[in-house]
């Protein structure tokens, strides 16, 4: 009775090891290199190229939250099937997003333990997570509002730290945008920032308190 004791609790100590394996081998994902110049994603009717990386947005075809810098790594958790991917940059912002196809290094350059939950995906689709003050009503075609800015305030490729999207800081330098952009909405954060398009630049975030004139904007606070 003893030896099968024994044997028996060597089995299942056995069989908790490669369980565990499995599950650590299952919560592996691929990690790949984000390239410059990465095309916008046609799948949204966009056309052209991102030169500064890839843009990270709440959902395929959602918001811009901020740009997957190229150089930076990022670690692949899911794609659909436009092959848009879901997972985490590790630029300076290191937060979970989706970033449109065509943005990855051809191989992946390691592995690395899962880090961006389902959960997290789905909370961050809704548009009052990431943000408030949005231009236009949910689901509403807009490229942005027109407003005045300051110029020398700046502009940044990314703001938030924390995949809840809750907070940030600028972050990452753009250059110098023009006096007049187009406004999205505002961040979450203690210091928030806005989500403007530059004609130049493209979609880069700003301090909010450099807006000189918001032209009579409505806001929008519903959920999408």
């Amino acid at each position: 009775m003893r030896n099968r004791a024994i044997n028996t609790a060597i089995t299942a100590g056995v069989a908790a090891l490669l369980i565990a394996a499995t599950s650590s081998a299952a919560q592996a994902v691929n990690r790949y290199t984000i390239q410059p110049n990465s095309p916008k994603p046609a799948v949204c009717n966009n056309s052209g190229t991102i030169p500064a990386g890839t843009w990270l947005q709440n959902k395929p075809c959602g918001y811009f939250v901020g740009t997957a810098m190229a150089g930076s790594s990022y670690d692949v958790h899911q794609t659909n099937s436009s092959n848009y991917h879901f997972g985490r940059n590790y630029g300076n912002n290191n937060i979970c997003g989706w970033i449109p196809p065509g943005a990855l290094s051809a191989t992946p350059t390691g592995t690395a333990a899962a880090s961006c939950s389902d959960a997290t995906r789905d909370a961050m689709s809704h548009r009052r997570a990431i943000g408030y003050n949005f231009n236009a009503a949910a689901h509403a075609a807009t490229d942005g509002s027109a407003i005045t800015v300051n110029p020398a305030c700046g502009a940044y490729y990314n703001y938030y730290t924390t995949s809840a999207y809750s907070d940030g800081s600028l972050r990452d330098y753009a250059g110098t945008p023009g006096s007049e952009v187009r406004y999205r909405f505002t961040t979450n954060g203690s210091n928030p920032a806005i989500v403007v398009r530059d004609y130049t630049i493209g979609w880069v975030l700003m301090d909010r308190d450099c807006v000189i004139n918001w032209r009579g904007l409505t806001f929008y606070n519903d959920n999408d």
